[in-house]
């Protein structure tokens, strides 16, 4: 092969890059970047000096195209970017055992599976145990194409990844054949384009919602949470003390106003209750009277900094008055600086449905809210705080865990995306608190949303596929270990 055509494929591979997941996804790229990265390592004729190459130009891209959407990237922009440089080899380990079994072999059927088995195996691992969850996940590259997205109503994420990367490894192998192959070739190609049709057409005959809730949302004012930030932190206690009961009196007027708007269920988005202990305890009893009173339901998230650690919490209070749910946050709290919840989802029986609730970073452990599913939850809230340079990633994030436990996410987010998201990863309604213009109240929603939930097998198999890709790929090193010692005997 020309030398300089090889390298227009690593080109293709980079710029496709920066549409991976990303801010700027494109659902494409992510089908597109394998099939021409496995054809730039394979015809590799210096594996090393290529490999440092492939290093440098998928770092490039991630790095430009993730700028800002990490955590990391608040303590220090240099710090988000060499996490990224050093992380890069992990998602090009697939291409090196790929490319060792080709050499090996040659290119059959059967080896269109190394590569998928290999990129599914290290997508997996590299969410397991992570504290960030499943951030960066390759299956987020297909997030607005719910089409491919229904698979994770069985696998969860790592069967669109499989899909994917065997869908890049079979056109390899068309390829190099010049399309005359083998029947099991053809056989390969038929199961996989069986499995994108199954998944379109669970699209097209989506089941009807068993019933609706009027769902009603609100964030705070722009600007609000960063402002009471900046006195709590300057150590102005009394000025801190009045603008946050100022601001829990507007809350608790909004909510009254939107239930004789015709709301049965009134959700803020996460830390909307922030305060002193004293404050939290006032507020929730205010809160309790006026649930009573207006005979709603409120999903209400506070921020206990009168704790220590300080308490990161969600509570579902119901017409009576009484707290029926409360949840603690157990996702990113080493970040945060709260106490650490115990991952047990709660649930509660109601007119509307079976509710639960959870909060933010939560919901990027799709193995802890299989709970929702097996429960049967039909209708989960996420009050979310975002911010602009993550928004759209996180927002898509959420929208897998609605198709993997079949139940509708009603998602209310501060400085971000606030969203109804159905059970087939389908939005129903989205307000983007950066395009509006809004004095007072931000991400205002009021939907007729559906509460039903939909039987889905994730919740009942889990990660069982990214667990039989990762001992799928331990076999392949360990043949690749063997095969090299017996060589060199």
């Amino acid at each position: 092969m020309n030398k300089n055509l090889r390298y227009l494929w690593l080109v293709i591979v980079a710029i496709l890059g920066f549409f991976i997941g990303s801010k700027w996804n494109i659902p494409l790229a992510g089908w597109l970047a394998p099939i021409f990265a496995i054809r730039f390592f394979r015809d590799s004729d210096k594996a090393w000096r290529d490999f440092l190459l492939f290093w440098f130009a998928s770092a490039i891209s991630t790095i430009v195209s993730w700028q800002g959407a990490t955590f990391m990237s608040m303590i220090h922009p240099a710090a988000e970017a060499g996490f990224f440089l050093l992380m890069a080899p992990l998602g090009l380990l697939p291409y090196v055992i790929d490319r060792v079994y080709f050499r090996r072999f040659g290119s059959s059927a059967w080896l269109t599976l190394v590569y998928p088995v290999a990129a599914t195996a290290m997508d997996y691992f590299s969410a397991s145990g992570s504290p960030f969850g499943t951030f960066g996940a390759g299956a987020y590259s297909q997030r607005d194409f719910p089409a491919v997205m229904q698979i994770a109503s069985l696998t969860g994420l790592w069967g669109i990844t499989f899909v994917a990367s065997w869908a890049a490894s079979l056109v390899n192998h068309l390829w190099e054949s010049g399309f005359k192959t083998t029947r099991l070739a053809w056989t390969f190609v038929g199961l996989l384009a069986l499995i994108l049709g199954l998944s379109f057409g669970r699209t097209l005959l989506p089941l009807p919602a068993e019933q609706t809730a009027q769902v009603a949302g609100f964030s705070l004012p722009a600007g609000k949470l960063s402002g009471l930030m900046g006195q709590l932190q300057a150590g102005d206690e009394a000025g801190f003390r009045q603008a946050v009961d100022e601001l829990h009196t507007q809350e608790l007027d909004q909510i009254r106003s939107l239930a004789q708007q015709g709301a049965d269920i009134v959700v803020l988005q996460e830390g909307a209750g922030m305060g002193y202990s004293d404050q939290v305890e006032t507020l929730m009893a205010n809160a309790a009277a006026l649930a009573k009173e207006e005979g709603i339901y409120i999903v209400l998230p506070t921020f206990d900094f009168g704790r220590t650690p300080a308490e990161n919490v969600v509570r579902i209070l119901d017409p009576n008055g009484a707290v029926v749910l409360t949840h603690v946050k157990y996702g990113g709290n080493d970040f945060e600086g709260t106490r650490k919840g115990d991952g047990v989802l709660q649930t509660v029986e109601t007119p509307y449905g079976t509710l639960s609730a959870v909060i933010c970073w939560d919901a990027d452990f799709p193995n802890t809210i299989k709970q929702a599913g097996a429960q049967d939850v039909d209708l989960l809230f996420i009050p979310v705080n975002d911010w602009l340079e993550v928004k759209d990633i996180h927002q898509g994030m959420a929208t897998f865990r609605a198709v993997e436990n079949g139940m509708t996410i009603f998602r209310q987010s501060g400085q971000g995306i606030s969203s109804v998201i159905d059970a087939y990863g389908r939005e129903l309604n989205r307000v983007d608190l950066f395009e509006e213009n809004a004095a007072g109240f931000t991400g205002l929603q009021l939907v007729e949303t559906p509460s039903g939930s939909v039987n889905t097998w994730y919740p009942v198999i889990g990660d069982l596929a990214g667990i039989a890709a990762l001992l799928g790929m331990a076999g392949l090193l360990i043949d690749m270990f063997v095969t090299r010692k017996r060589k060199s005997q």
